[in-house]
């Protein structure tokens, strides 16, 4: 019965998975498109909620972690930083949405302050990465599973 269940479970999983590899890797454009259209016409959008980004990383981590669900990262090593760096920044793109998403339908602070805090959540999620990646360099040794 558990060999049943393991299977099931990796046939759900390869039918999130190229949807999954599809949203991380296109989501950042995609949300930034949302981020630039909230500023320019002043009315909150909805981006990705943080039970979809909890979705997509619980997933990536399933990948990550039952060595019979990443395959692909065995044959391709350094897709795996890829998807860690896409996701990241999907994240710190979704902060600034919550931010111009308070401006445009709270009116919690002003545009510029909005803005500026949007700035800020996309640079400290690019300085982490840099941070990340100079302490633990990409490499085929270290990221071989």
């Amino acid at each position: 019965m558990g060999k049943f269940f393991a299977i099931l479970g990796a046939i759900a999983f390869y039918l999130f998975y190229p949807l999954l590899l599809l949203v991380i890797v296109f989501g950042p454009i995609m949300e930034f498109s949302i981020l630039l259209d909230i500023y320019q016409l002043g009315a909150p959008r909805a981006g990705m909620t943080l039970g979809v980004l909890a979705f997509l990383g619980f997933l990536l981590f399933l990948s990550y972690k039952i060595p019979r669900l990443g395959w692909l990262y065995r044959k391709l090593p350094v897709f795996m930083p890829f998807l860690q760096m896409c996701f990241i920044t999907l994240i710190g793109i979704e902060l600034g949405i919550f931010f111009a998403n308070m401006w445009a339908d709270k009116q919690l602070f002003s545009k510029g302050v909005a803005i500026l805090l949007t700035i800020i959540s996309i640079v400290v999620v690019r300085l982490y990465l840099s941070y990340w990646y100079y302490k633990y360099p990409i490499s085929y040794k270290v990221h071989k599973l």
